[in-house]
């Protein structure tokens, strides 16, 4: 009986054979510049997004934009305002408005409530800040003499 070519073909693909008809079957490779090219592309990439900011006025207004995006999701206390945040001096300054004077409160503990608002150090907010630079929160009265400051960088 004359075996077909559908037939011929099953026993061959049953026996475990790798070929069809003397024809090896092969599977298509990638090709290797193609891969080399993909993985240089995305180490580029991966390098650009971690380059730390050279230019230091850069920083302190990158780091300025980013803190005025903190503070809209962590606001100051009742009654505090912000009433700027922007790079001064080498610094980037944070000015609260305070609602009572000096006198009602103690200094320590003023400097302990202005030390609270200072990011957290695994905010975005440092990593563009060169060492040299840093985050003082300022305590502002309501006709805008300041009345106290703190250092972010100084608090550990």
């Amino acid at each position: 009986m004359p075996r077909t070519v559908g037939k011929a073909l099953r026993e061959e693909l049953a026996r475990g054979s790798k070929t069809i008809f003397n024809t090896p079957m092969r599977r298509r490779r990638p090709q290797p510049l193609l891969v080399l090219a993909f993985v240089l592309l995305m180490g580029a990439v991966m390098y650009s997004q971690k380059t730390p900011v050279t230019e230091s006025s850069l920083g302190l207004k990158v780091a300025s934009t980013r803190l005025k995006v903190y503070y809209t999701g962590t606001p100051p206390p009742n009654g505090w305002a912000i009433s700027a945040i922007a790079p001064r001096d080498g610094e980037v300054w944070i000015d609260l408005v305070l609602p009572d004077g000096p006198a009602s409160t103690p200094f320590d503990a003023l400097l302990e409530k202005l030390g609270s608002q200072c990011p957290p150090k695994t905010d975005a907010a440092w990593s563009v800040l060169k060492p040299t630079q840093d985050i003082e929160v300022r305590g502002l009265d309501k006709t805008g003499k300041a009345l106290a400051a703190v250092s972010c960088r100084a608090r550990s």
